[in-house]
């Protein structure tokens, strides 16, 4: 790719340019696009067989054990749950802030929401072993007179989840209403008839905008204490339990503030992902969009690495025996290499490169630094879940370290 891909500049276009722009990837496909929906459909195949030898085979497969009852799809909930966060907090702040700057990034941060809710809500619901039973979890009346532990960890992420995708259906589909419209004459057949549908006959009037600036404005403060609220629940997950790593007040806003991180790295990674199959998107997502998302970004690393280190350097003060076994396990035991990677990427290189804006105005470093933080933020969710069940068991001779297969 060349210099000149790689650090592009804002062009001056017309509006109908960029209704061309926008609408290019409807009904057309290019090797590009074939390739990156490729990769994902085998990814998918190779989930799916996976899952089928789970079912076959039983949930040994994954390489739970006693003590660790919690392992990969635990963590990938808590990852994807943060991605899916940050998407409609991101959206909603913006709009809330009312950032000029905010249209190009907020229908991307929405979209990520939307598909990636779905996606963390699964594997819990994997995670039982027995999937087929899910529905014993709801309130449901049933012939067995079951009915639902709500002292249970698992019910409260049950009922989180399930209001949090509520409710980013309804902001993201409020906010398309002007969209779907706008699309709607660029369709032919029964796609254009469900456009009429969805878009409420949108004409474009003033009345209607104003309509829709409201409802998009209520649902932005609505949707705030819910993704706080919700992100807090996962976070109770661990912390109200008494196990080394997991037992700490400062979970909450530590988890909260790594899902708009890892969210705002992922929103990067899409963006990353569309200029480069549609390349006409660069007409309407400039270098001024990357430079002040990417601002963002940095202040949220700050963030993170604040409430990262202030959950340890206190402990370490102290010696507390737990804590500090918990320390050596990670950073001098079998996850050091990991646990340095993750200093390193999470908080080391990504807050020395976001500081020059020359790197955040260009296109290929931004895609790769939010590919490695992703993988940093995915490798601190593995710290937080398994080597605190790996030091709790207190046997030495009756601990297995975990693998992510039998």
């Amino acid at each position: 790719m060349s210099h000149e891909n790689l650090n592009f500049r804002a062009a001056e276009c017309s509006i109908p340019e960029i209704f061309d722009a926008v609408f290019e990837p409807i009904g057309k496909s290019g090797w590009k696009s074939n390739i990156v929906l490729t990769i994902c459909g085998l990814l998918i195949l190779g989930a799916a067989i996976a899952f089928s030898g789970q079912l076959y085979y039983g949930i040994g497969q994954t390489g739970l054990h006693i003590p660790v009852y919690w392992g990969g799809y635990i963590i990938t909930f808590v990852f994807w749950i943060g991605v899916a966060h940050a998407g409609a907090l991101i959206s909603a702040l913006l709009r809330l802030c009312g950032a000029e700057w905010k249209s190009a990034v907020t229908r991307v941060a929405e979209v990520i929401t939307l598909f990636t809710l779905p996606a963390a809500g699964s594997f819990p619901l994997i995670h039982l072993g027995r999937t087929e039973l899910f529905y014993y979890m709801l309130p449901l009346p049933n012939n067995r007179l079951l009915w639902p532990n709500f002292k249970s960890m698992l019910m409260w992420d049950v009922f989180a989840v399930s209001t949090y995708l509520t409710g980013s259906v309804l902001f993201l589909y409020v906010t398309m209403v002007p969209d779907l419209g706008i699309a709607r004459p660029r369709m032919k057949g029964w796609i254009k008839t469900l456009y009429t549908i969805l878009s409420w006959g949108w004409r474009g009037t003033a009345e209607e905008w104003k309509r829709v600036m409201e409802a998009a404005a209520l649902y932005s403060v609505i949707i705030l204490p819910v993704v706080i609220s919700v992100h807090t629940i996962v976070s109770w997950d661990f912390a109200m339990q008494v196990v080394p790593g997991w037992h700490s007040e400062v979970f909450g806003p530590l988890f909260f503030v790594g899902a708009l991180y890892s969210g705002t790295a992922a929103v990067f990674t899409m963006l990353g992902l569309l200029l480069w199959t549609y390349p006409g998107f660069k007409k309407v997502i400039t270098q001024v969009h990357y430079d002040m998302l990417g601002r963002v970004w940095l202040v949220l690393g700050l963030a993170w690495a604040y409430l990262f280190f202030n959950d340890f350097v206190p402990a370490y003060y102290a010696h507390e025996p737990d804590k500090m076994d918990y320390l050596y396990y990670n950073g001098f035991g079998p996850y050091a290499a990991a646990c340095w990677f993750l200093v390193i990427g999470n908080f080391a290189l990504p807050l020395f490169c976001l500081a020059f804006q020359e790197f955040r105005r260009s296109i290929m470093p931004m895609f790769v630094l939010s590919i490695i933080v992703n993988i940093a933020m995915y490798i601190e969710r593995v710290f937080i879940v398994i080597p605190g069940l790996e030091i709790y068991n207190g046997l030495n001779f009756n601990t297995i370290p975990y693998t992510y297969s039998a």
